[in-house]
């Protein structure tokens, strides 16, 4: 029951956020709980455990084609599927979750591989939001303007992502005793996470319910496909590019990601359905982390019992 608090939770956060788009008024809040979660995530990471591998480039290259290749995909189609188009961009583009090494810890496996994926994918998104994102807003190069939104995404991904990992290194090197405050302090990130899926579901409740946006009735439906379908394909290239021995890390790495960001980017620079991309993700693979763990418990329950068999005959 436990591997399933979080999905559950942010179901309840959906329903909570369609029941009251009054809840929108505190999007400004958005980048805070980013910054908090980040800060409380960087502070508990031992960066000395990182060893690169081959296949952590993969996967950051991997984590930004798919969301630009998705987004162009839409794109091409008309700007009737704009919507779906910012939402595969700012879904595909997130970076390894920060519970990611948390999870491969339950299920047995390489930490320290996925701790690596999760710095490394976290500083390279960092770099190509602002490249990415004016691209995606349609704003030409020549035009000039582009350089204006580079710097402009360049700020907010400086102050909602770089900050809090500097501020996170500099506070664990003046007291080292602070890395402790991770794990001490991780129901209140749980709890800010809930709330910032409120808020964002209240905006994009506020945004649907507006008659003005002409929001067609299947779009739910179709950004939580979406969601679904870059779910399923980041497991599984995940799984695929990993070294051997290390392909269970590797879809971890890429399948599991961290949306607070992307939720924060989508709803800023394009409208609240877009972040809903990201933030239904959240759902698929926790999901997914759920049904691991279930699967690993059930394996383990099953050794158990074979090797009580086992002594029984013996005795016998």
């Amino acid at each position: 029951m436990g591997a399933m608090i979080r999905p559950i939770a942010l179901m309840c956060a959906f329903v909570v956020g369609w029941f009251f788009p009054q809840g929108a008024e505190f999007a400004w809040t958005i980048p805070w709980f980013v910054r908090f979660m980040l800060f409380m995530t960087f502070l508990g990471l031992n960066v000395h455990k990182m060893k690169l591998r081959r296949s952590h480039f993969i996967i950051l290259a991997l984590n930004i084609l798919i969301g630009v290749l998705s987004c162009e995909a839409f794109k091409l189609c008309g700007e009737r599927w704009s919507t779906l188009a910012a939402a595969a961009l700012f879904t595909g583009l997130a970076p390894t979750a920060t519970a990611a090494p948390a999870i491969a810890s339950f299920l047995k496996r390489e930490v320290e591989y996925v701790v690596t994926g999760l710095l490394l994918t976290t500083l390279g998104v960092a770099i190509a939001l602002p490249l990415a994102l004016p691209w995606a807003l349609h704003i030409e190069e020549s035009s000039g303007e582009f350089f204006k939104a580079f710097l402009q995404v360049a700020s907010s991904v400086l102050s909602t992502i770089v900050a809090p990992i500097i501020a996170a290194r500099l506070v664990r090197r003046l007291y080292p005793n602070s890395a402790t405050w991770t794990k001490r302090f991780k129901n209140a990130t749980f709890y800010a996470w809930v709330v910032m899926v409120t808020v964002i579901s209240c905006r994009a409740s506020e945004f649907i319910h507006n008659p003005g946006n002409g929001v067609r009735p299947t779009i739910l439906a179709e950004i939580a496909g979406l969601s679904l379908a870059i779910c399923v394909l980041n497991f599984a290239i995940g799984y695929f590019v990993g070294e051997r021995g290390l392909k269970e890390e590797a879809s971890q790495t890429l399948g599991q990601k961290n949306t607070g960001a992307m939720i924060y980017f989508a709803s800023h620079y394009a409208n609240p359905l877009a972040a809903l991309g990201p933030t239904i993700y959240v759902l698929w693979h926790n999901s997914w982390n759920a049904i691991q763990l279930q699967v690993l418990a059930l394996k383990e329950r099953r050794a158990a019992a074979e090797g009580l068999k086992e002594e029984s005959d013996a005795d016998n």
